[in-house]
């Protein structure tokens, strides 16, 4: 039988308490970030490695890199050896602007 995980949502402010609110004793599986605070992913992501929050395996999944765009935060994960990233190439919605999705997951 599968456990059930917590959906946590809230403003990346609250990364600090979000395990004693929530109760979590481990790492997430997965991070969402977007689709607003584009410059919130990298202090986000420092945020969330020093509280903890993502161990081996931890897949963050960022929106929008391209359009309005992310390149601080495609800098960080593709630079750094702590992830290993892939790139979704997309449409912005409802046009033929290219967007995309950033899938990073977590190596320690």
């Amino acid at each position: 039988m599968m456990q059930k995980l917590p959906l946590v949502e809230g403003p990346s402010g609250d990364i600090p308490k979000i395990k004693a609110r929530f109760g979590i004793k481990s790492s997430f599986d997965f991070v969402f970030f977007g689709p607003t605070g584009k410059d919130r992913y990298v202090p986000d992501t420092k945020l969330l490695e020093d509280c903890g929050l993502v161990s081996e395996g931890s897949v963050l999944l960022a929106d929008n890199v391209i359009c309005p765009g992310a390149p601080e935060y495609l800098k960080y994960v593709r630079n750094s050896p702590r992830y290993e990233s892939r790139y979704y190439k997309s449409n912005l919605e409802y046009t033929k602007v290219e967007d995309g999705l950033e899938k990073s997951v977590f190596l320690g």
